[in-house]
């Protein structure tokens, strides 16, 4: 008995530090999934170079007690952690990808950059786009403007010929 209450604080004392490195995780609650929508999931979120794990409740609740993150309280339910050690949004929109075809899926909450997001901000932040789409985003209203002056120069331009 004793082998099995040690493996489990070591596991948990595993997925905490885990947590703790990761730049940002989602928690929620994948009841109604099956097995291939499941593995679905993991293949996304490993492209992303991110993680994902199904743990029993208690020892998910003591790897977040370990690193003193309380927002989350005692998860009931079946749930599951995904977390992202490169990119802070992939894993929440993994997720939300998820949701929107399952929309049975209840996310608990998440961290971003050590800031707790309940599951309206989650959803906000995750249907931004991702970085090349704002970059883009960005260019463009610069860029504008610009266009909008060379235009007008080509149609004097044109005019006086």
């Amino acid at each position: 008995m004793r082998k099995i209450i040690q493996y489990k604080d070591n596991l948990s004392s595993e997925i905490s530090e885990k947590i703790k490195s990761s730049k940002s995780f989602i928690i929620f609650e994948y009841s109604g999934l099956d097995a291939h929508t499941i593995t679905k999931l993991r293949k996304d979120l490993f492209k992303t170079k991110s993680n994902l794990l199904v743990l029993k409740n208690n020892i998910l609740n003591r790897a977040l007690k370990k690193a003193n993150i309380s927002e989350f309280g005692d998860l009931v339910g079946p749930n599951a952690i995904a977390w992202g050690t490169e990119d802070e949004i992939a894993p929440l929109k993994e997720v939300y990808n998820l949701i929107k075809d399952n929309d049975f899926i209840k996310i608990k909450g998440s961290y971003v950059e050590g800031s707790f997001l309940d599951e309206q901000k989650t959803k906000s932040i995750a249907s931004l786009p991702n970085r090349e789409g704002l970059y883009s985003m960005l260019l463009s209203c610069l860029t504008g403007p610009i266009r909008g002056v060379l235009y007008a120069l080509k149609a004097v331009s044109d005019t006086k010929n």
